[in-house]
């Protein structure tokens, strides 16, 4: 351990920074958990990401990453501070290769990220392209390459674009040709569809909560609910046949109050963005199934995962 050190928690993992004498802040990686953190100041990660915002959240997200800075340590100049306040949440999404959330989570966050760009590039590098991908063609609003240059730079060195040769779109159609990979993408035309979070059925189990046994009822009640959302049987499989879009992407999820009396089913939730789908087809079309599951449930949209 460095006298500088300065470790982010995030779930079960930690992430260890060191700030020299000149006050460049360089990140060491991901290391075993601490021999001790006594003394240590610890820090509240900012609030633009919260577990509380969320209905469901996958297991290695569902934490609010907590920053220990070592007493010879100093965070106090602006840029630093605002850096690590930010970049913990950032960490937990590559690290659980959640590119939909890692590209949100940058979105909003951008300049905060680009006052170390450097670090930045280093800590998205292994999921670069999947986040150019789900921030380009898989969110309701257009984002353009140019908007993103700090994460565009560090994809195409993955996808090795020569946008002279070939566009974006194309030089995704060739990567996913060729190599297996996994993205979270959010759910369009939810409003059109059936399935819904909401459950009648999970809602009553707090109605009977004892107040004796509150605390103890509560965590039983959370941990069942989150086995129950991550274990919802989620399909995610083309449709050729679609009169309006033959590249179109259906995703369907089990129905939650029909699984809980024991008559499970599938229910139409909506499907992947048309441009993220119409890629997708043309990299793989003899493929039609994807493994797909709940990435993120929260009152304004759906996000899963697929593999391609």
């Amino acid at each position: 351990m460095s006298g500088s050190q300065i470790l982010i928690k995030g779930g079960t993992n930690w992430f260890e920074f060191s700030k020299s004498q000149t006050g460049q802040l360089d990140y060491l990686g991901k290391i075993q958990s601490p021999v001790s953190i006594k003394g240590y100041q610890k820090i509240a990660s900012s609030t633009y990401f919260s577990p509380s915002y969320y209905i469901f959240l996958q297991e290695e997200m569902n934490t609010v990453p907590e920053i220990y800075v070592s007493p010879s340590t100093d965070i106090s100049d602006r840029d630093t501070y605002e850096f690590l306040l930010h970049i913990g949440a950032l960490l937990c999404a590559v690290e659980s290769k959640n590119s939909a959330l890692a590209g949100d989570l940058y979105w909003r966050r951008k300049s905060s990220f680009e006052k170390c760009t450097l670090l930045t590039q280093f800590i998205i590098q292994p999921l670069a392209a999947e986040i150019l991908f789900s921030l380009m063609f898989g969110r309701f609003n257009n984002v353009s390459e140019k908007d993103i240059p700090l994460i565009f730079n560090e994809a195409r060195k993955q996808l090795g674009i020569d946008l002279s040769k070939e566009t974006i779109e194309q030089a995704f159609v060739r990567y996913f040709k060729e190599n297996k990979v996994t993205l979270t993408l959010p759910v369009v035309g939810t409003n059109y569809h059936s399935w819904t979070y909401c459950s009648a059925i999970l809602d009553s189990l707090s109605e009977n909560i004892k107040a004796e046994d509150f605390a103890a009822q509560l965590k039983n009640i959370k941990s069942a609910k989150y086995e129950l959302y991550a274990g919802l049987e989620t399909a995610v499989q083309a449709e050729p046949y679609n009169p309006v879009d033959e590249n179109a992407i259906a995703v369907m999820i089990e129905n939650i109050d029909s699984k809980l009396a024991g008559n499970s089913g599938l229910e139409k939730a909506g499907y992947i963005r048309a441009m993220a789908a119409k890629i997708i087809r043309a990299a793989k079309p003899e493929k039609i199934s994807y493994e797909g599951k709940i990435a993120q449930l929260s009152e304004k949209e759906i996000v899963i995962t697929l593999t391609i």
